[in-house]
């Protein structure tokens, strides 16, 4: 039987549980995504999925985050690891799919997408409250793999700053708080210390914080490549 593949990705969500807000409820409806930011990073290592969740979580909860975890059975283990998907709920057509690549460059509002982890063995969704109307929100997949002697995990996070306010406000720059890829390198730093191996950076897109949050010219012309 062959499904399409966007089919299998929103299948995806149903089998782990995952409603659009992992949290228990959906963003507000004027909520909008003010910047994205996403790493892959690849661990080589014997260490268990289960052993690289469970440091992850302890550094997280360390770090005074609101943090959700999910641990799912995978069995065989893929020879290549697998990847995370956007989706994006306003969508019409394709399900809304969208690769971790799709670019927003900052003051560029959008809806917010949610994050797909098919085929991860271990999730955490993570809010961390800015100011009273911004909030962070992180989504870390973890992907495991086995190949002959290669043999380790893919841990992909995604990173989108959110605007719960009139999408027409105009909000300062985010001076003097963690940006996205200081929490990024804060848990890599976890798994290395773990692992007592160097993570390798596959994929990096950082966020852009060098201009004001609006809907104003200087957010429309902003690069998109």
């Amino acid at each position: 039987m062959v499904f399409h593949k966007g089919l299998m990705a929103v299948v995806g969500l149903v089998t782990f549980g995952l409603p659009f807000d992992a949290f228990g409820q959906s963003p507000p409806r004027d909520s909008q995504s003010l910047d994205h930011a996403y790493a892959i990073v690849d661990f080589q290592t014997q260490r268990s999925g289960r052993e690289i969740g469970r440091s992850l979580q302890r550094h997280l909860q360390g770090q005074g985050l609101q943090v959700v975890f999910r641990e799912y059975p995978i069995r065989p283990i893929p020879r290549t690891p697998g990847r995370f998907t956007l989706v994006d709920p306003t969508a019409r057509s394709d399900f809304g799919l969208e690769g971790p690549t799709t670019r927003s460059p900052a003051g560029w509002l959008s809806p917010v997408r949610t994050v797909a982890c098919n085929g991860a063995s271990w999730r955490a969704d993570v809010i961390q409250r800015l100011r009273p109307l911004i909030e962070q929100r992180y989504t870390f997949c973890l992907f495991p793999y086995r190949d002959g002697r290669a043999q380790g995990h893919h841990l992909g996070i995604y990173a989108t700053t959110i605007l719960q306010a009139d999408p027409n406000a105009t909000v300062e720059p985010l001076v003097g708080v963690e940006t996205p890829e200081d929490l990024m390198q804060g848990a890599v730093q976890a798994v290395e210390r773990l692992t007592r191996k160097q993570g390798v950076w596959v994929e990096h897109r950082k966020s852009n914080r060098d201009r004001p949050f609006t809907q104003g010219d200087d957010a429309l012309s902003a690069e998109t490549h």
